[in-house]
């Protein structure tokens, strides 16, 4: 009994010491267009918004800003001067949609399929861009 226990505290040492190494590929990022239809509604609207958050802030911390004073500011100035991708979840989820109705598209990552559409959307006609 008394190594049974020994040897319980030891692995559990061993857990507490020993930090799981991160993962080489989060879910998230090999998401793709089977993932995608597999989304409940709800889901891929949390994954749009999400996703433009991110790039957001992504976008304004790019100067290296280390306090959240300036980065505030930064993030101001940045939907005043116009995001990387400034469209609306809605409007992505309906591209992402056609985008993924064609098999073939379907192992593309959902961050690469956003990235097309973004470019896509930016050159249409009337986009003002």
């Amino acid at each position: 009994m008394a190594i049974r226990r020994a040897w319980v505290a030891v692995i559990a040492g061993i857990g507490i010491f020993v930090s799981p190494r991160q993962e080489p590929d989060p879910a998230w990022l090999s998401a793709d267009g089977r993932a995608w239809r597999r989304f409940q509604p709800d889901a891929r609207e949390a994954y749009l918004a999400g996703f433009l958050a991110g790039s957001a802030l992504a976008q304004a911390a790019s100067a290296g800003i280390e306090d959240s004073a300036r980065l505030v500011q930064a993030m101001d100035s940045v939907v005043r001067g116009g995001l990387r991708f400034p469209y609306s979840p809605n409007v992505y989820g309906a591209r992402i949609e056609d985008f993924y109705w064609w098999e073939n598209h379907r192992s593309v990552p959902i961050w690469y399929a956003l990235w097309e559409v973004n470019n896509s959307l930016r050159r249409s006609p009337g986009s003002g861009r």
